[in-house]
């Protein structure tokens, strides 16, 4: 019997000591997921309803023909009460909390959820509630070396068909008039290229000139920049008289942007 009660003894101590052990295990797991949902996010109602942002989303997702992604970020509604320096951003439904990354330019992607799931989804954040806007540009996929007239125009192309005939009227404010491609770069010096049909092997090309108006409005710094220091840009509107062959030629620091109606 006392050996009997000492193996008793020691496999109580065990287990104690595995029960220990398995809590200092799981309780910081469980205070991380409490710090970071319940704690230092909140639900803000005031941000657009995510119903509508999904809604383009999908139908960009489905009809952009993969030319174009939305990019959001934050901004203060008072320059005098900035936001957070570092800002979190989920999107929440019944379903999952689901983070969103923020880039260190704050600029970040939103995810596409099913309609059920979209359908009740809100923002939550660490922000103040009210005190922020969300604002959205498009971006084009296609990279200045895969540019050609081709492919400009069916940029062009998509861009009005998603405006005009895929988007309903109440989510146009998310898919702006597109006018053109915009190459900027610090050297101005851009030109199209493509063969000669009549003399094998031989290449036509044009120069494309500046827009003495038009600079790059992602280039980082730019309102402290003299113009005669700035990224140049010109604009390729498709409808141009040069052949579907014609590629792009241009610096390797070259960008590609779309030019919205409104802007200069």
């Amino acid at each position: 019997m006392k050996i009997n009660r000492q193996l008793l003894s020691l496999a109580c101590a065990l287990a104690c000591a595995g029960n220990v052990v398995h809590a200092q295990d799981v309780a910081p797991q469980q205070n991380e997921v409490l710090d970071t949902v319940s704690v230092t996010m909140k639900r803000d109602s005031s941000m657009r309803p995510y119903a509508r942002m999904n809604e383009v989303l999908t139908l960009v997702q489905r009809y952009a023909q993969g030319l174009f992604r939305l990019e959001f970020s934050l901004e203060a509604k008072d320059p005098k009460a900035p936001l957070p320096q570092t800002p979190k951003l989920a999107v929440v439904h019944a379903d999952a909390h689901i983070p969103i990354h923020i880039q260190a330019n704050g600029s970040f992607e939103l995810p596409v959820l099913p309609k059920e799931q979209a359908k009740d989804a809100e923002f939550a954040s660490n922000i103040p509630k009210g005190s922020s806007n969300m604002r959205g540009r498009i971006l084009l996929t296609v990279k200045p070396e895969q540019l050609d007239m081709a492919t400009v125009r069916k940029i062009m192309k998509t861009a009005r068909t998603m405006r005009s005939e895929i988007l309903p009227w109440y989510l146009r404010w998310a898919f702006p008039q597109v006018e053109g491609v915009r190459i900027c770069s610090a050297q101005a010096n851009w030109e199209l290229e493509w063969p000669n049909t009549a003399t094998a092997g031989q290449l036509l090309s044009v120069p494309l000139s500046a827009d003495p108006k038009d600079f790059d409005p992602d280039e980082s710094g730019a309102s402290k920049k003299a113009p005669s220091a700035r990224r140049q840009c010109t604009t390729l509107s498709g409808e141009e008289r040069w052949p579907d062959s014609a590629r792009l030629v241009a610096p390797l620091d070259a960008s590609l942007s779309v030019r919205l109606s409104g802007q200069p």
